[in-house]
């Protein structure tokens, strides 16, 4: 049985590769969580969590522990503390992000722990592009977050061919689905929930940015062939391989919430309006793959919110 260290593992996205395991691989992997607080907001209890880490990732002693009381086979690292439009502080998304990565890699290579999942950005690494992006394109990343994520790319292929890491980075879309609670990020969770609220929504730009959608089940089911496969020292997008406009998004949310209001605000400099992947090498790793299509994708979404809402209703 593998042992996995996931950074950052109470989040959107640590918390559906938490269900996936239990759901799917339960005797294949048992999980370690370095995480920064007690956990996500509507995270449930996972079986495969053995031992979890609480600490702060800037300070690099904070986890050592975990490599002196664990033995880990595979890290997991999600950690991120901007998004694009949170890393106007270039100096704290260096500090805060990049550093620690580079303190973190060599703390691997101490403990003689070479593979490691690193999630990139689809998007925010080769900014705007009018063509579908492969992974050998040039990157044009226009925020700091972008550029942060690609210089950890950079790092992570540079111990590559040190032969002190294999790494395996994955270049993922825009995901959405069950266990998001962010509204800082996330256009279909945050319009779901906005419209279940009865709130307005507001979209920067004309709402016909266009952009890969990914439900995340597919993600981390895509996740698990790649670490089975064990595809490392690569670089791999992962998006469903078709773009959608923010307009035909909010329109589909009209369809569940026909009182549902949204505007449109100046667009934003950090923003990326187009985001169109070519996973022509995904598919040549992993066969062909039925991805959960984007109306599909939503009624699920919507599904799960209800349920949440209908849960914090019922608590006394």
């Amino acid at each position: 049985m593998k042992r996995v260290l996931i950074l950052g593992g109470s989040g959107f996205i640590g918390t559906n590769i938490l269900s996936y395991i239990d759901q799917f691989l339960e005797n294949e992997y048992e999980v370690v969580l370095f995480i920064r607080g007690i956990g996500h907001c509507v995270s449930p209890v996972f079986k495969c969590v053995k031992k979890v880490y609480i600490g702060d990732f800037s300070d690099n002693l904070s986890l050592v522990p975990i490599f002196e009381e664990q033995k880990i086979d595979l890290v997991i690292h999600l950690i991120s503390t901007t998004v694009p439009n949170t890393s106007n502080n270039f100096r704290f998304d260096v500090d805060s992000n990049l550093i620690p990565t580079l303190d973190f890699l060599n703390l691997m290579i101490n403990y003689k722990c070479k593979d490691i999942v690193y999630l990139s950005s689809g998007g925010a690494v080769y900014g705007n592009s009018f063509s579908k992006s492969k992974e050998s394109d040039l990157n044009h990343p226009n925020s700091s977050y972008g550029i942060v994520k690609l210089s950890v790319e950079r790092y992570l292929m540079l111990y590559s061919q040190q032969g002190l890491i294999k790494p395996l980075i994955l270049r993922l879309s825009n995901p959405y689905g069950q266990f998001h609670t962010s509204m800082k990020q996330g256009i279909i969770n945050v319009a779901l929930r906005s419209a279940l609220h009865k709130k307005a929504f507001y979209v920067w730009g004309d709402g016909e940015a266009r952009k890969d959608y990914i439900y995340i089940e597919d993600f981390t089911s895509i996740l698990f062939k790649l670490i089975k496969q064990k595809v490392q020292n690569e670089i791999v997008n992962i998006g469903s391989g078709n773009t959608t406009s923010i307009n035909e998004i909010l329109n589909e949310i009209n369809n569940f919430f026909p009182d549902f209001k949204w505007g449109y605000k100046d667009v934003k400099n950090f923003d990326v309006n187009r985001n169109d992947l070519d996973t022509s090498k995904l598919i040549s790793i992993i066969g062909n793959y039925d991805f959960i299509g984007l109306k599909t994708g939503i009624y699920k979404t919507y599904h799960w919110l209800q349920k949440q809402e209908l849960k914090s209703r019922t608590i006394i």
